[in-house]
């Protein structure tokens, strides 16, 4: 089974409640989502976060920590069974060209004013030596 896209993943998160709740007779955490799946507790909130957003699970805060549940398991099929689009790395490179843009405006806006102090010191300079000729 592919972990690379949301169907696969919402899929492996409703089985390993199924199997926390049939082994705990507790429903489970975050934590314990991603011990089962092996995964990093960053990417079981984004996950939960995801599926409660959608509907499929449901995350109730207890004092104790957030105990999941599943809401609707056939929402799952509505997802579509391709590879998640990797928004950070868009936003990121995006973010490095705008910069990049910055950084060149920058640097052009600082050859323009030394342009214009060289021109100035020039025009100093003649000032003074026609001065200096009275």
């Amino acid at each position: 089974m592919k972990k690379d896209n949301l169907y696969s993943l919402a899929h492996l998160v409703v089985a390993a409640i199924r199997i926390h709740e049939h082994t705990h007779c507790v429903p489970p955490t975050i934590e314990n989502i991603c011990d089962i799946l092996s995964i990093s507790l960053e990417e079981g909130n984004r996950l939960c976060l995801k599926l409660n957003d959608m509907g499929i699970i449901d995350a109730l805060q207890k004092p104790g920590g957030t105990r999941l549940f599943i809401k609707n398991h056939l929402a799952v099929e509505e997802i579509p069974d391709q590879p998640e689009s990797n928004n950070l790395q868009s936003e990121l490179d995006q973010f490095k060209k705008t910069r990049e843009a910055q950084i060149k405006k920058i640097k052009s806006i600082q050859s323009e004013a030394a342009e214009k102090k060289k021109k100035l010191h020039e025009e100093l300079e003649q000032k003074l030596k026609s001065i200096k000729k009275y």
